[in-house]
Parts: C-alpha cells; structure tokens; sequence
C-alpha cells in the first residue's frame, strides 16, 4: 500500500579481526542486492575487533545507509566452550542474540561472515514463523550428527542462516537451555553451538528452501540466494569453486 511504512529488518553478526574483511564482503553484497524499501538495521557482535576494522566496516553500512551498532561481549565467558580449528569462541554468541537485543525486537536473521548474498533478504525475513523459534536450511552433511547427539533422521540444521523468533525464544528461555546442554554433554559438542541448537531445538524449526543456505561444498543443483562458505576452505583462498562470488563483492570494500 502505498505510503505504507515497511518492517525494519535486523540482522545479527558475530565477528573478529580474522573474518572482518569476509563480513565486509557480505555485508557489501547484501546492501548491492537489496531491491525493498525495508529498513535495515545490522548488529555487530564482537569481543576482539580493532578500531581499524570497526571503522571499516562502519564506512561500508554509512555507504549504503543502514544502522549499524557494534555489541561487544567478553571473550572469557566462551573460552571453556569445545572449538574446532575454523570455529572460534564468536560461534557461541548467536545463542544470546535474543537476550542482547532489545526487548521491542521480536524477530532477527542471524548470518554467518563466510557467506555471500545474492537476493534481497525481505522474501526470508517475511517468512512466517510465528510458531517455531526459528527456520533454517537442513544441513544434509551432517548425518552422522544424529545418533551422537539422539535426534531423528533429517531434523538437523546448519546454524549460518537463522531467522529467529526472538520473542518466543525469550519466553521458552532457549539461550539457558542450549548453554545447560554445552556444560553438560562436552564430548557430544563437535560443531560448536550448532550441535547445541540442534539437541534441544530439533523438532521445533521451521524448515527453508536450500537456496537459503546453499553450502558451497554441496553437490546440489541450484540457483542460491545465500552461498555460505562452510569448512575450511574459504573463497579468499585459492581454488575454491565458488571464489568468484566472493571476489566479485570483495573488490569494492575499504580493505
């Protein structure tokens, strides 16, 4: 309707030094592939992050107009938490997005740095999932995730691409949950929080099209509305089969 005013849309980071320029990449193809008239708020959480890099990536969201507000959280709270070599303690901050944003905020998508966008976000954030505490793309590479972590076949996701309801996430208090299952099952955590998520929230997600989370070392066919860089071969490295996504976004960035 015309002079309707549309839904502000947020969208939650967790980042470091290491993956500031891989956000920065993201961040600059999901602003050039932005078509709705939605306003656009990005979160930045961090606990190590130099200035340099926070004015970086400050000068990419001013560039395009959107809010952006840099959350920091303390590094020591996560240092206990199981790790894998390409999975840093920043992997852990999703579980609270809900309690560190404010409480008028009912609804966030939550991406990974190590993604590039290729659609405008407003078709995932209009997804209705007013019934589920949050919708993701089934991560089919993790099969063997099932029986470790006693879960139905088929009912595990991939964390990279979350839209959260925050609301009935805070009200079911999900963050104490997956964060009493860490301390409580170590040697069950491979994938970071991702397992986590899983373990308490497997039968209680919305499931999204693949193209919503399209990873990169998939052997699926498709046209991908997110590709998300998973493991440990990134396209900032040499060969990798989807580099050219990645350097297409990176060439316009302050670094």
């Amino acid at each position: 309707m015309e002079g309707e005013k549309m839904e502000e849309i947020h969208i939650v980071v967790a980042t470091n030094n290491r993956y500031a320029k891989p956000l920065a990449v993201m961040l600059n193809s999901l602003f050039k592939n932005k078509i709705s008239k939605n306003t656009i708020s990005i979160y930045i959480l961090y606990s190590r992050l130099s200035k340099k890099n926070e004015y970086k990536l400050s000068e990419i969201a001013n560039k395009f107009n959107f809010k952006v507000q840099f959350l920091r959280l303390e590094k020591s709270l996560y240092s206990n938490y199981p790790l894998i070599d390409y999975l840093t303690a920043e992997a852990y901050y999703r579980i609270f997005i809900p309690d560190l944003l404010e409480k008028k905020i009912k609804k966030a998508i939550y991406l990974d740095c190590d993604i590039i966008i290729k659609e405008d976000l407003s078709k995932l954030w209009e997804i209705d999932i007013e019934n589920y505490f949050l919708a993701a793309v089934r991560d089919d590479l993790a099969k063997y995730r099932y029986t470790d972590l006693s879960i139905p076949v088929g009912c595990y996701f991939n964390s990279g691409v979350l839209l959260i309801n925050l609301q009935k996430w805070r009200e079911n208090h999900i963050s104490d949950k997956v964060i009493k299952f860490i301390r409580k099952n170590p040697d069950k955590i491979l994938w970071a929080d991702q397992d986590a998520l899983n373990a308490i929230l497997y039968d209680k997600w919305l499931m999204l099209d693949p193209k919503w989370n399209y990873q990169a070392n998939s052997l699926q066919l498709m046209e991908p509305s997110i590709i998300h860089y998973v493991g440990f071969n990134k396209p900032w490295k040499k060969n990798h089969p989807f580099r050219n996504e990645y350097h297409k976004y990176s060439a316009t960035t302050p670094w």
